[in-house]
């Protein structure tokens, strides 16, 4: 009896011993996840300048040419097409097209257009061109990039509302404010469910 009762003392203090490492080893990585935040604050990586390729879809040199001589077009719609197309093939042209198509455009609409179709990719690349359309001398259009760039949820996305943050229109200033906030919250949002993911985990092992 006398040994049985050593036993399950035993049993006991190492099931606490487990449970301390388990708790202290859960607190530990929850700071490492606050300093690398803290740190991503601090220095926020530089934006890419060409395209992130997932996949190669081989188009001859003539073809693309075409299509990126179709950005110049007459018709808004066919200008936009290209720009599109050439986006969708991750053509190595496609960042400076666009680039170009949200600093000399003349219809609002392409614009428009190319800034929903910027926003739906969520990449750093479209991130950074939506940033030159917060440069446009058209109100409608730099409110329509301030409401795509709060779409992100991620911390490069704040940086990048800078400019309209001190745009001469109050409309503007407004927008990108509320557009802060959103991506504030849905920061804190993924971050809690990071945290409740964290503290949901089972153990690998138990001691009955």
């Amino acid at each position: 009896m006398k040994w049985f009762l050593m036993l399950l003392i035993f049993v006991a203090g190492i099931y606490y011993l487990v449970g301390q490492k388990r708790e202290e080893a859960k607190k530990q990585e929850m700071i490492e996840l606050a300093r690398k935040d803290q740190n991503s604050v601090l220095q926020e990586p530089a934006l890419p300048l060409k395209p992130q390729k997932t996949y190669l879809i081989q188009f001859s040199k003539a073809t693309l040419d075409t299509l990126r001589s179709l950005t110049q077009d007459a018709n808004p719609k066919v200008r936009f097409a290209a720009a599109e197309l050439l986006w969708q093939l991750q053509d190595e042209s496609a960042p400076g097209v666009i680039k170009d198509m949200l600093d000399n455009e003349t219809d609002s609409t392409v614009k428009i257009q190319l800034i929903d179709m910027l926003a739906k990719d969520k990449s750093q690349l479209s991130l950074a061109l939506l940033t030159e359309a917060l440069k446009d001398y058209d109100t409608d259009t730099r409110l329509h990039a301030v409401q795509a760039i709060g779409t992100f949820s991620n911390k490069e996305a704040i940086p990048a509302l800078d400019r309209a943050l001190n745009d001469y229109d109050e409309q503007v200033r407004l927008a990108a404010l509320k557009a802060v906030d959103n991506i504030r919250k849905d920061i804190e949002a993924h971050k809690e469910q990071q945290l409740r993911e964290l503290q949901d985990k089972k153990p690998l092992f138990r001691i009955e």
